[in-house]
């Protein structure tokens, strides 16, 4: 990760040929969710009780 002068941040890659940027300058949240979408994902944790309520919340026709 690297800050510009202008307070944009850049994600790059360090190789042996140097480092390569893997995207554009970005403002700190567009650059935190770019950061967060590019690791391995969290898949949630649904309990039974979780399932049963979202079950209950659909609403019957």
């Amino acid at each position: 990760m690297v800050m510009t002068g202008d307070s944009l941040f850049v994600l790059r890659e360090r190789t042996e040929g140097g480092d390569k940027d893997v995207a554009e300058a970005l403002p700190l949240d567009d650059f935190v969710r770019l950061v967060n979408a590019t690791g391995p994902q969290v898949v949630p944790r649904v309990t039974k009780n979780d399932a049963a309520f979202a079950k209950q919340l659909v609403r019957k026709t």
